[in-house]
């Protein structure tokens, strides 16, 4: 299907490719197309900060974004699920030659280290709008997979943002805030975007967070994952009920009492008041599980 590309970042843009394309966003894949130019132009200003203009795009779409980068130069390898928008992706890749290669396929089931150590890069930026159904599982795949990725810079729901980059210790920290610290800091990269920047407009606003990639923390990492997703099974249990009743507990509650004394950490607290050192000093004392 030849196809002239139209730009899609303005309202205009994108509805002139839409019905190029004869085609409707997705609600079952949560498409909500980015139609702020400002907004664009901020959140590749964070990407690019890293891995010298390699990145990795999870759900190009109609390419708003990938288009925002390769403008400046960035070399993109996107992901992307929707085979509809293939045209208008290859129409972008003859544009910018060399820059952009597509791969279709499901983001969460691919290997991105195997895509990315095709092109013999040693690092990469990772850059992605993620529809709330795929944030956890996506956010799970970037800690597990061995990727070598220098940053992470993605939209979510900003609720869901919130409890993220809330540190360690404090009550709206959750299983997933925690875990990703194991592998990056987690802080602010827009703080709201509105509804109306996004095409359909969602119910609720979204923010962009960037995950800044470190040494991985001086613990196991199966440790660390079972203790961490252990105490938040039952959060609003304290800590010794909560980690002798998840599966593979190699104590019992009063156990697990003495156990939390004796690494001057309250049995009584509960997982959301645990600082980042407590759950580090926790799983790397952890007995042997079942």
């Amino acid at each position: 299907m030849a196809l002239r590309y139209r730009d899609p970042r303005s309202p205009e843009g994108l509805a002139s490719t839409l019905k190029d394309l004869e085609m409707a966003p997705s609600h079952q894949w949560g498409q909500n197309f980015l139609v702020d130019s400002s907004t664009l132009q901020a959140i590749a200003d964070l990407v690019l900060q890293g891995c010298q203009g390699r990145v990795l795009e999870i759900g190009p779409g109609l390419g708003a974004l990938t288009r925002t980068l390769l403008e400046r130069g960035a070399t993109v390898l996107a992901v992307e699920l929707d085979g509809r928008v293939l045209p208008v992706l290859d129409a972008l890749g003859e544009e910018f030659p060399g820059q952009l290669e597509v791969t279709y396929g499901d983001a969460l089931t691919l290997s991105w280290t195997e895509l990315v150590g095709a092109h013999g890069w040693q690092g990469v930026s990772v850059v992605g709008n993620l529809p709330y159904y795929i944030t956890a599982p996506l956010l799970g795949k970037l800690l597990e997979e061995p990727l070598a990725w220098d940053r992470a810079v993605l939209m979510v729901q900003r609720e869901v943002a919130e409890r993220l980059v809330t540190d360690p210790g404090r009550r709206a920290s959750s299983t997933l805030g925690v875990l990703l610290r194991y592998r990056a800091d987690v802080i602010w990269g827009i703080d709201r975007v509105p509804p109306e920047h996004f095409i359909p407009a969602p119910e609720i606003f979204s923010s962009v967070i960037q995950l800044i990639a470190h040494p991985p923390l001086p613990v196991s990492w199966d440790a660390f994952r079972w203790v961490v997703r252990a105490g938040f099974q039952h959060r609003r249990k304290t800590l010794r009920q909560a980690l002798a009743q998840a599966a593979g507990s190699p104590l019992s509650k009063n156990e697990w009492q003495h156990f939390l004394e004796a690494l001057d950490i309250s049995s009584m607290a509960r997982a959301e008041a645990l600082t980042l050192d407590q759950w580090v000093r926790l799983a790397s004392a952890i007995p042997h599980r079942k």
